[in-house]
């Protein structure tokens, strides 16, 4: 059996590192501690999503920003922290894709070394504070200095960082985001798999404390029942005009849209792009900014084409509004004991 001590380096970490996010907050990872100084990370396949994320990229993005968050945390500490992975990332994407039925599949060995200069860390309140939002945003602009701070810290990691604020370019967006989410949730194996993650009501959320709590979508609980349970009116020409409005007001002001860019699809390169974006969000939580993604725009290959030919920037794989906003609804977590493996 672990020692007290053992567990409660990591248990400590973990307290914090299960605040990474995840899409559609599923927390697909998993820890067995091995020791004080060393623990296995696993990947949950019952907590991906192969029918969405059809190259297993997006899965592989949040192993990187978790495994750079237990980082940046254990930096804190004063420890150094160092991963190994058990295979080539391409090989947990044809994994994930393949299987049938739930299994942990070993991701990587992480181990723990003191080091009195452990390099930057994170302030807690920081990665406390950092989370989605969906509410309307302030018209504030963002000042010239953070775009720069932003997209010179998009650059140290070999990615991009640009911005839109024309305002007819914006709406133009948005408008592709409706239409392309309205069409994927009309798609059986899109809709099937999202769907499982909806959480109508505060037991169910508090219950599983995962997945896309109606709290935190900035919509009412019918709304997002009826976008689960009939979306064929999303589609049916009456009824979509009025969805289509109903979602548009539910957006709000959107003074800014950010687009992170560069190498991304190849699960290789989605792994060193989770730890940038662990950073970057960050960043933006410093400088008290939030995002919401539009994650449709990149995964809907017709919504994808047309964003590359609307901004003329290549290789687009995060696409979100950025700006001020009230203090958003922060989604549950899992517990640590619940992601510890025996």
């Amino acid at each position: 059996m672990l020692s007290y001590a053992a567990m409660s380096v990591w248990t400590d970490l973990l307290e914090t590192a299960v605040h990474a996010p995840s899409p559609h907050n599923v927390q697909p990872w998993r820890i067995k501690i091995l020791s004080e100084t060393q623990a296995d990370l696993f990947i949950d396949s019952a907590r991906t999503l192969p029918k969405e994320d059809v190259t297993g990229s997006f899965i592989i993005l949040t192993m990187g920003m978790f495994v750079e968050a237990l980082r940046l945390l254990a930096a804190n500490k004063g420890f150094h922290l160092q991963h190994s992975t058990y295979h080539e990332p391409s090989w947990y994407a044809r994994e994930i894709l393949n299987s049938q039925a739930q299994v942990f599949l070993p991701f990587a060995r992480l181990e723990l070394t003191a080091q009195a200069n452990s390099g930057a860390g994170v302030d807690l309140s920081t990665f406390l504070k950092r989370r989605t939002s969906r509410l309307s945003l302030k018209p504030d602009p963002i000042p010239v200095e953070i775009i720069q701070a932003l997209k010179s810290l998009a650059r140290n990691s070999s990615q991009r960082f640009e911005v839109i604020t024309d305002k007819n370019s914006i709406e133009r967006i948005l408008e592709k985001n409706t239409e392309a989410l309205f069409e994927d949730l009309n798609t059986p194996e899109y809709h099937d798999e999202i769907v499982e993650w909806f959480r109508f009501t505060d037991k169910k959320s508090k219950a599983t404390r995962d997945g896309l709590d109606y709290r935190c979508m900035n919509t009412s609980r019918t709304a997002f029942w009826l976008s689960a349970r009939a979306p064929q009116l999303l589609q049916l020409p009456l009824t979509k005009n009025v969805l289509t409005k109903i979602y548009r007001s539910q957006l709000g002001l959107v003074p800014t849209i950010g687009m992170l860019a560069g190498e991304f699809w190849a699960p290789e390169s989605a792994f060193a792009a989770g730890g940038f974006l662990m950073q970057f969000w960050l960043a933006t939580a410093q400088h008290n900014l939030y995002i919401h993604p539009y994650g449709n725009l990149v995964t809907n290959k017709g919504a994808s084409a047309w964003l590359l030919d609307e901004t003329g920037v290549r290789d687009i794989w995060l696409i979100f509004k950025i700006g001020y906003s009230e203090e958003p609804p922060k989604s549950y977590r899992r517990s640590v004991e619940e992601i510890l493996l025996d």
